[in-house]
Order: C-alpha cells, then structure tokens, then sequence
C-alpha cells in the first residue's frame, strides 16, 4: 500500500516522538543536575536552629548505569555551598554491591561542619553485605541504623528501611532528651505517617525518584510502595516537616524525564 505524505509524516510523528523523548532523558536530562535549594520552616521553640543548612542525596543506583562523573559533579555543587551537615537517603546500589566501591571513591570527597551521615534504602538491606558497611565506612560516611548522633543543639537520627529493614523509632531515639530537635533520615517518605513525635522537625527522605519518568500536567507515572502518598518534594504536618529527593541516579531504564536529577540544600527557617 502506497503512502501519502500525510500519513509517512503522521507515522514518524506517532513512533519518532517517544524515542526522541528516550534519547533526551538518557542524554541529556539524565545528566542535567538540579541544584534546588529548598526554605523549611521551623516552629518558634526550634528557632535556634535558623540558618541552618542540611544537603540531602540519594538513590544513586550506582549499578543500575551509574556515572561517576555525574556523581563528582554533585559532590562538587554540595562542597560549594558550604553545608552544616550532608544525608545520604540511601539505595546505594540496586543489586551488585561492588559498584558501592567506585560510588563511595567519590563520595569521601563530601565535607560539611558536622558530617556526613547516611541511611540504608531498601536495595541496600536486600542486598547488604559487610563490603557495603565497609565502602560506606572508608568514605567517612556515618551510616545511622536505628540509632541518633547527638549534637549540643539538635540530634541526628537515622532508621532502617521499612521495606527492606526493621526500623525502631523508640530504639534509635531512646537517648535524645525529648525537647532536643531531631533531623531524621528514613529512606521512604510515606513513613511520615507512622510518628508524632514533634521534635523530629526534619524527615529526609529518597525512594520514588520523584517517578523518574513524569507525564505532562499528570506528574509521576510510576510510583513503588512505601512512597506513592508524598512523591516529591517540602510537605509540612503542625511542626514536622518532610522532604522528598528526586535522587541522583535511574533504575530500570537509563532516563529521567520531567524529573532532573537533585541536589536539595536546605536551609532551616525561623
């Protein structure tokens, strides 16, 4: 059957655009870091935390089409912002824990004033292994299991997966006197919904990529368990506030669409 113009125009149209949308989330956006910077404000008993900024990465994937380079230049954007204090929310790998090595090559070069401190995603608990805790660990990256770091004006908490893990908020609070403010990191954000507590003034959280592939107007096409009801982004509740990293990395498919990869830096308010 012959064609006509029309119809060869209609038909490229109909199978080129999806493609060309591929080719520009693997090449381009994929690579394309947002370095959003992010206000959280705080109640007026935890005001003497203003100014006080946190940078917050994750979901690197690093074997599912990892970048090395891609992750230099996000420890590059946090190092010129000159934190207080770094998150790792996790999922450092997807399957294969040898590619933490070349992730954790980069990410020792991370500084801030009080640290740098990271949670397990669940891929990670999946998969974990004591070269994970190893890489994690010769990085300086102070990996939080149910447990807290105290500082003289704030706390810093960690939990485990609750898909992968067996998180204990009463555990890994249990020494952090109740009227101190606690940053929280909890790789899957609908966990938001499980605590009250309103001295944990900060949950950061990873998980959904912020869908990776996103629809026009629609927003996240995809969303996985644990992390459907707060996909993206600042949400507050009375005192608490959550937020939600895009992440740095893919899985499944090389290409973000509608959906940079982050760098959040956050900046607490009074």
């Amino acid at each position: 059957m012959k064609m006509t113009r029309r119809q060869w125009l209609a038909r490229i149209g109909f199978y080129g655009s999806p493609m060309a949308a591929f080719g520009y989330g693997s090449l381009v956006e994929k690579q394309w870091i947002d370095l959003n910077r992010v206000d959280v404000p705080l109640s007026p008993r935890h005001g003497h935390l203003d100014g006080m900024t946190v940078a917050v990465l994750g979901d690197f994937h690093h074997d599912d089409f990892g970048d090395d380079q891609l992750i230099e230049r996000a420890v590059t954007a946090i190092n010129d912002e000159g934190v207080d204090l770094i998150m790792l929310v996790g999922d450092y790998i997807s399957n294969d824990v040898s590619a933490a090595e070349p992730l954790c090559h980069e990410l020792r070069n991370l500084r801030s004033k009080f640290g740098c401190f990271g949670i397990l995603g669940n891929h990670d608990c999946w998969n974990l292994d004591r070269n994970l805790l190893q890489y994690l660990e010769a990085a300086g990256i102070r990996l939080l299991v149910n447990e807290s770091v105290e500082f003289d004006d704030f706390a810093v908490t960690g939990l485990d997966s609750i898909w992968g893990g067996s998180p204990s908020m009463a555990w890994a609070k249990r020494e952090v006197p109740p009227e101190k403010p606690i940053l929280l990191g909890w790789h899957e954000p609908d966990t938001f919904d499980n605590y009250q507590e309103d001295n944990i003034v900060l949950q950061m959280s990873g998980h959904t990529h912020g869908g990776q592939v996103c629809a026009p107007v629609y927003g996240p096409v995809l969303l996985p368990d644990y992390g459907k009801k707060y996909p993206y982004g600042l949400y507050r509740d009375d005192e608490r506030a959550l937020y939600v990293t895009r992440g740095i990395g893919t899985i499944t498919i090389p290409t973000r669409f509608l959906c940079r990869p982050e760098v959040a830096i956050l900046t607490l308010k009074a």
